[in-house]
C-alpha cells in the first residue's frame, strides 16, 4: 500500500485529478490500479505527505486517524442509543476485535482499516438526523473500500429504515447522493473493467482463506451466545435493530468459517476474494451487542469489567505486528511492482507483460535520437528529426485517455504489438510529439455527476436545516 501510494502521489503531483493511472508501476510502464482499486486511503494521505510527513508516516497517520476515529465515531453513535458506560464498551469492542486488529497488524490493509472508520460515522449520522453527514459518509465509504461498500451499504440502509430516525424519501436521497457523489471512481471502474484481464483472473481460491477459531475469535462467539441467551431469557420484544445486528453476527461467523464453503460456491466470491472478509460485520456487530448487553445488566461494573476482559483475551494475539523492519522511503518511492495480486487490472491487449524497466522511454529506429524528452504519469514530451516516415515507440502501456498530438495536431495511437505499449508513426522532418493523459468522455461525465451531487447535497441540506430552524 505505501509503494502503491507513493506511486499514486507522484501521478497526484503530475498533475492528474482524479488520479487513475500511475505511471512508475509496473516498471515504470505504468499501470491503471488506482482507476478500479479504492483511491480512498490514498486521497486522505496527500496531504499529509504534503505537510512533509514521509510516505510512511503518512500511511501510519491514516491507519490512527482511522483505528482512534473508528472508536470515536462508535461511542458518539451507541451514545444515542445505550447509556455512556455501555457505549464505552462497544467502542472498545469495535476498535479491538480480532479481525479488524488482524486487518491492522498482520494484513496491512489500509483500505479495509480507513472503511471502517466511516461505518459508525454513517450509524452517528443517522441518530442524528444529519443528512450532510450521512451523504458524506456513504461517498467516503464508497471511495475506502470496493468489498466493504457492497457489503456494509445494504446494512446501512437497513439500519436507516429500522431506526426510522429519517423518512424513507430522505434515506434513499440521502444515501443515493453518496453513492453518486463516488461517481467518479466507480462509473469508470465499473464501465472499464472489461478493458483488463479482471474477468479471467482468479484472485484466490475461496477454500484457501476461511477463517480460524481464533479470527473470528471467542469474543464475537460469547457476545453472539449472550445476546441470544438475553432475548430468549428477557421474553419481550425488542427493537428490530437488536435481531438486526445478532442475525448478522451469527451470519459472519457462519459465512467465515470453512463449513459454509459450499455456499461460497453459489454467492459472487469473486467480489468478496476472501470469504473471512465478512467478519467485518463482527466488527460492527460486537460493538452493538456488548452495548446492548451491558445495558441490560444489573451489575455493570462487573460486566463491563468481564467483557473488557474477554476482548482483550480474544485480540492478544493481534495486537502486534506479525512482521517489523524499518524501510527508508527510497525503498517504497522506487518500487515498481504493480501492487495487485495478480496483475489483474493490466489491459488485455498487453500479452507480453514487462519483467524489467525499460532502457529508453521513447524509442527510435535508426541512428535518430530525441531532443527535450521529458515524461511524467500526465505528459510526454520529445522532439525528433527524420529523413524518412518512421514508427516511434513510446514504453508507456496504453490505457484509454492517452491522447497524441504531432505539431499540434493529434495522430493516432496504435497499441496492437504484444506490449501493449505506444506505437506512434511519425511523418518525416522536424517533429514536436506531445502525450497526454487526459480524463475520457465517461470520466468527465462521471467526474461532473460526482460535483454536481455534491452540491446538490449542500443545497438539500442547507435547505433542510433551514426548515429544522
Amino acid at each position: 500500500m505505501i509503494i502503491r501510494f507513493s506511486s499514486f502521489y507522484q501521478s497526484f503531483s503530475d498533475g492528474q485529478f482524479p488520479v487513475r493511472f500511475l505511471g512508475r508501476l509496473n516498471h515504470g510502464f505504468g499501470y491503471p490500479v488506482s482507476n478500479f482499486l479504492y483511491p480512498g486511503f490514498m486521497y486522505l494521505a496527500a496531504p499529509l505527505k504534503l505537510m512533509g510527513l514521509s510516505f510512511v508516516s503518512s500511511i501510519k497517520l491514516v491507519l490512527i486517524i482511522s483505528m482512534i476515529g473508528g472508536g470515536f465515531f462508535t461511542f458518539k453513535w451507541l451514545s444515542k442509543i445505550f447509556d455512556e458506560k455501555s457505549s464505552l464498551i462497544g467502542a472498545i469492542f469495535y476498535t479491538y476485535t480480532p479481525y479488524h486488529l488482524y486487518d491492522l497488524y498482520k494484513r496491512g490493509s489500509v483500505g479495509e482499516v480507513s472503511a471502517l472508520l466511516w461505518v459508525p460515522l454513517v450509524l452517528w449520522a443517522i441518530e442524528e438526523r444529519n443528512k450532510l453527514v450521512l451523504g458524506i459518509g456513504v461517498f467516503l465509504l464508497g471511495i475506502s473500500h470496493n468489498s466493504l461498500f457492497l457489503l456494509f451499504l445494504p446494512v446501512l440502509f437497513l439500519y436507516s429504515l429500522i431506526r426510522k430516525k429519517i423518512s424513507l424519501k430522505d434515506s434513499i436521497i440521502s444515501f443515493a447522493l453518496g453513492i453518486l457523489m463516488s461517481s467518479f471512481f466507480w462509473i469508470p471502474a465499473i464501465a472499464e473493467l472489461s478493458y483488463t484481464n479482471f474477468s479471467k483472473t482468479q484472485i484466490s481460491n475461496i477454500s484457501e482463506y476461511f477463517a480460524s477459531f481464533d479470527l473470528i475469535g471467542i469474543s464475537s462467539l460469547a457476545i453472539a451466545f449472550i445476546s441470544c441467551l438475553v432475548v430468549v431469557l428477557r421474553k419481550q420484544n425488542f427493537n428490530k435493530e437488536i435481531y438486526m445486528f445478532i442475525a448478522l453476527m451469527l451470519g459472519s461467523i457462519i459465512l467465515s468459517h470453512g463449513l459454509s464453503e459450499q455456499v461460497w460456491r453459489i454467492l459472487p466470491s469473486s467480489v468478496i476474494q476472501f470469504p473471512f472478509r465478512v467478519l467485518s460485520y463482527t466488527i460492527l456487530a460486537s460493538a452493538f451487542l456488548a452495548a446492548f448487553i451491558l445495558n441490560f445488566s444489573k451489575q455493570k461494573n462487573i460486566v463491563a469489567f468481564l467483557l473488557i476482559v474477554l476482548i482483550f483475551l480474544s485480540s492478544l494475539g493481534f495486537l502486534s505486528a506479525k512482521v517489523k523492519f524499518n524501510k527508508p522511503d527510497s525503498f517504497y518511492s522506487t518500487n515498481e511492482a504493480t501492487t495487485t495480486v495478480r496483475d489483474e487490472y493490466m489491459p488485455y491487449w498487453v500479452k507480453e507483460k514487462p519483467i524489467e524497466r525499460f532502457s529508453e522511454k521513447v524509442e527510435l529506429s535508426g541512428r535518430d535520437q530525441t531532443r527535450n524528452q521529458t515524461y511524467s504519469s500526465k505528459k510526454i514530451y520529445f522532439e525528433v528529426s527524420s529523413e524518412k516516415e518512421q514508427v516511434v515507440r513510446v514504453n508507456t502501456i496504453y490505457y484509454p485517455g492517452w491522447i497524441a498530438k504531432v505539431n499540434g495536431r493529434e495522430i493516432e495511437i496504435d497499441y496492437g504489438n504484444r506490449r501493449g505499449v505506444i506505437d506512434l508513426k511519425l511523418p518525416s522532418g522536424a517533429n514536436r510529439v506531445e502525450l497526454k493523459f487526459t480524463e475520457t468522455p465517461l470520466r468527465l461525465f462521471s467526474d461532473l455527476i460526482s460535483l454536481l451531487s455534491f452540491l446538490i447535497l449542500l443545497l438539500w441540506a442547507r435547505k433542510d436545516l433551514r426548515l429544522r430552524k
